[in-house]
């Protein structure tokens, strides 16, 4: 928090910008109104046949999600859409599907467990990437179904596929992605197959009044036929796309997907947080709760300031282990500001300390604090000053880590 002398309107407009951004549209590349990403399952002939060079027509990238054993039958097909810049999605080895699918019920998703489930798509990168030499970062849910097992050893694999890809993607959905709100490891897929373009373009409109991004899911690319979608529709849909004047960003899941992250790390978005592979707890600005009169998000520094007596932050905290936990915080203050005291708090566990010198606002600082001893469960974390002060500020707060204690 910088101490500047600004007109009262200036001010007030300044407070209560984050009330607004809400409802302000997500920001996309050269001014685009919305984003459509084009993805095809399960390596079909027929998207190497007469997709992709539909495709390369228009300049128009999409993902594949590929099964090995498929993408071998056209195997130089698949290395001339990745030299063309087109992307390579994993969709396992196995297309495990709920055996509810006769098919499906030779390897159905009921008898997978995680570890299972982990070391099928490891394989499954492991083989694509000695095929067509990329290691796919995007992975799409077979029959867009996210758990195995069954009745009350049921479990998501949700979580895995958000610690070893940068998004999944689920499939015949309803609505296109909230790029502000959306899990990235559950990206809404909606279909393409069997759709005319006059039904997929009334999805893209209303898309675009809310500055979405359109996932769109198909399997064979084909003049007709099951599980088809349609070249002439995909001929007028990219035609569409590829003009300027409809404000459309057509590009691969995984480069959107990239620019998205980047953009919400700059958003303050409270959600619950748990522990990464390595057991730390990552609790940054933009995922905690600014609760109080002046207290602000600052996206150019990705820390909360303005930060008074009143004042303070949550966390919502999902902690699998209890014990010990090592606390380092990211923080910056001025050195005429610095020495207040303040309290980190969850549940009955309690931190105390004060604020240290940074050198000014804009010199941020990574300390070791001290430990608390959390409890097992889900339950709200809290900083906050730990006396009344009338003038300046606490300090401007980017990061709480906890770190377990071995």
């Amino acid at each position: 928090m910088k101490h500047l002398i600004i007109p009262i309107l200036t001010l007030f407009c300044f407070y209560t910008e984050p009330l607004l951004a809400q409802n302000k549209p997500f920001k996309w590349p050269e001014g685009k109104r919305m984003a459509i990403s084009l993805s095809f399952d399960d390596a079909r002939l027929s998207n190497v046949d007469e997709g992709t060079a539909l495709l390369n027509e228009y300049g128009v990238k999409a993902t594949f999600y590929l099964v090995p054993n498929n993408a071998k039958q056209r195997l130089e097909g698949w290395k001339k859409a990745v030299a063309s810049g087109h992307e390579i999605g994993n969709h396992s080895i196995n297309h495990a599907c709920s055996g509810n699918f006769v098919w499906a019920r030779k390897n159905p998703l009921e008898d997978y467990t995680l570890e299972k489930m982990r070391e099928e798509l490891i394989e499954t990168n492991r083989q694509l990437k000695d095929m067509l030499g990329v290691t796919p970062t995007v992975y799409a849910y077979p029959c867009g179904q996210t758990s195995l097992g069954r009745g009350k050893n049921t479990q998501s694999f949700v979580p895995l596929i958000s610690e070893l890809f940068v998004s999944g993607r689920t499939w015949l959905d309803e609505a296109p992605v909230d790029p502000t709100y959306c899990d990235m490891a559950q990206l809404t897929g909606m279909e393409t197959d069997g759709k005319s373009f006059e039904q997929i373009l009334t999805i893209i409109k209303d898309a675009a009044k809310n500055g979405q991004w359109l996932v769109l899911a198909g399997h064979e690319t084909a003049a007709s036929g099951a599980q088809t979608t349609r070249l002439d529709m995909l001929r007028q849909l990219c035609a569409y796309a590829k003009d300027p004047a409809n404000g459309i960003w057509i590009a691969p899941v995984g480069e959107v997907a990239a620019y998205v992250k980047a953009a919400r790390d700059t958003i303050n978005i409270p959600e619950m947080v748990g522990p990464q592979t390595d057991g730390k707890i990552v609790l940054n600005a933009n995922t905690g709760k600014g609760l109080g009169p002046k207290i602000q998000y600052m996206p150019e520094w990705k820390a909360f300031g303005w930060f008074t007596a009143a004042d303070r932050v949550e966390w919502d905290v999902d902690i699998t282990n209890a014990g010990k936990y090592e606390i380092q915080m990211e923080w910056s203050v001025d050195d005429t500001e610095a020495g207040k005291p303040f309290v980190i708090e969850a549940g009955s566990a309690k931190y105390a300390g004060k604020v240290g010198k940074t050198g000014s606002w804009e010199t941020f600082k990574k300390e070791t604090l001290g430990q608390l001893k959390l409890a097992a469960g889900k339950q709200k974390l809290v900083f906050k000053p730990d006396s009344q002060f009338s003038k300046g500020a606490l300090l401007d707060l980017r990061a709480i880590e906890l770190v377990p204690v071995k």
